[in-house]
């Protein structure tokens, strides 16, 4: 699966709303590691009674400030090749 979608539920969407579903995911997966620094922050920082507790913030900034990724022709290409592989695999399956 990505971004919780099946292959065959990939098909049925317009590129605009495929666009739509991949930014969310990477939305909701940047979010999640967000929380996973602060969780580590907040740990290190009772753990060791305040004392030598890295601030998160500069992780996050990094996070934040990543350029998006920009994906060429043929690896768009190679994405379809396994879908169709991963499609074929689930037709198999049933």
């Amino acid at each position: 699966m990505l971004a919780g979608l099946k292959p065959s539920e990939i098909w049925d969407l317009e590129l605009w709303e495929y666009n739509i579903c991949i930014k969310v995911h990477q939305e909701k997966q940047m979010q999640h590691t967000v929380q996973a620094i602060l969780t580590g922050y907040y740990c290190a920082y009772y753990m060791n009674g305040g004392k030598k507790a890295k601030n998160p913030n500069e992780l996050i900034k990094q996070l934040h400030n990543k350029k998006s990724f920009k994906q060429s022709f043929e690896d768009g290409l190679k994405a379809i090749e396994r879908f169709k592989c991963i499609e074929r695999a689930e037709i198999f399956d049933k």
